[in-house]
């Protein structure tokens, strides 16, 4: 498998919180899902005081509570991607069971808890958060009877499967000031008539354009041809010619340099034009 590059954070649809898929995040879609889909009853996100909750409503209640999540094997060797299964436990308080003994269901017109699991399972089962797959239930359970407030408590659990991906922090890179492309292979390319160039105080020659190939450099007075590489340098790239000391060339002498350049498209950063017109 190929590596996973993370060269930047996501910077696509928004979300609140923003981690698009972090537990609260996909606990209040279930929670938003049954609150949908499920009248008569209590909807809401199971208390952070348990043992204090007394269920009040007169039918019952569903309280929703991530169990926990089990991680897959790492996918990738560049990055840590795994397969993240997240745990939901929908806990289902009702007052009524829903079957008497040897009897047809309870009636009085309200639902009983085997009917409230089946409305739970059937609200959830299918269900898909945005970035993650759909949501499937994995069991169902009886929990106790509360003799004193004459509830029977029910749980099921559903698992929504998504992928755990590291955080991605930018490389700290240098910011860009200047960038400049050349054509390759001299497709546009144009030539430059013989000129007299003279050899600055540095031995430098710096030519009009850039991006050169076929350079000439000779002696304007005998037509010799000197040699790149022992008379002179040359950076073809920015259009540069240099003197060799050791060459045949003298110190801020004149020559004759011909060349053929092709196209540089300049671009700079914070506000500069981008790109700029060819040098030609």
């Amino acid at each position: 498998m190929g590596a996973i590059v993370l060269d930047s954070p996501w910077l696509g649809q928004s979300f609140t919180p923003p981690t698009p898929l972090d537990i609260e995040t996909i606990e209040a879609a279930v929670v938003s899902q049954l609150s949908g889909r499920i009248s008569g009853i209590e909807i809401a996100h199971f208390p952070d005081q348990p043992e204090a909750y007394r269920m009040t409503h007169r039918i019952g209640a569903a309280l929703v509570r991530y169990e926990g999540a089990d991680y897959g094997k790492l996918m990738d060797s560049a990055a840590i991607v795994q397969e993240r299964t997240l745990k939901f436990e929908v806990t289902i308080m009702m007052r009524d069971l829903g079957w008497s003994v040897g009897g047809a269901p309870a009636g009085g017109g309200t639902p009983g808890a085997y009917a409230m699991i089946e409305a739970v399972r059937a609200a959830l089962t299918g269900f898909q958060v945005p970035g993650c797959e759909a949501s499937y239930p994995l069991r169902e359970r009886f929990l106790k009877r509360d003799k004193q407030g004459g509830v029977w408590i029910y749980a099921t659990t559903f698992a929504i499967r998504t992928m755990a991906v590291e955080p991605s922090t930018p490389d700290n890179y240098p910011s860009l000031a200047l960038a400049r492309t050349q054509e390759k292979g001299g497709v546009t390319a144009a030539n430059a008539a013989p000129a007299l160039y003279t050899f600055d105080g540095s031995g430098q020659i710096q030519l009009p354009q850039g991006n050169l190939s076929a350079v000439l450099v000779t002696n304007p007075t005998s037509g010799a041809l000197y040699v790149l590489g022992i008379d002179y340098t040359l950076d073809a790239v920015n259009g540069t010619v240099g003197r060799t000391a050791s060459g045949a060339i003298a110190a801020g002498a004149l020559v004759t340099i011909a060349y053929t350049y092709a196209d540089v498209v300049m671009a700079i950063a914070n506000g500069g034009i981008a790109p700029t017109a060819p040098t030609n």
